[in-house]
């Protein structure tokens, strides 16, 4: 599975900020897909996903699970370091 691990974004949302600062610190390689941007909107109408941060995890070649809870992502983030 070649697939990164994906954060949706918004551009004044400080969790946002926290949690790329958590995935740097942690060493887990990622993708920002801002959700004004052709990336961040794919994720929004494919998962239905209304929030920011979330962070979509590669299940498969073709699909993601998603957590969109704060505390969630970063204990995920956590567990991974």
């Amino acid at each position: 599975m070649n697939q990164e691990i994906k954060l949706l974004t918004t551009f004044h949302c400080a969790k946002c900020k926290q949690v790329k600062k958590e995935l740097l610190e942690a060493g887990i390689p990622y993708v920002e897909c801002p959700a004004d941007d052709k990336s961040g909107i794919e994720l929004v109408v494919k998962y239905r996903v209304m929030t920011a941060p979330a962070l979509f995890i590669p299940e498969s070649e073709e699909d993601y699970r998603y957590i969109t809870d704060f505390d969630e992502i970063l204990n995920y983030i956590h567990s991974r370091s």
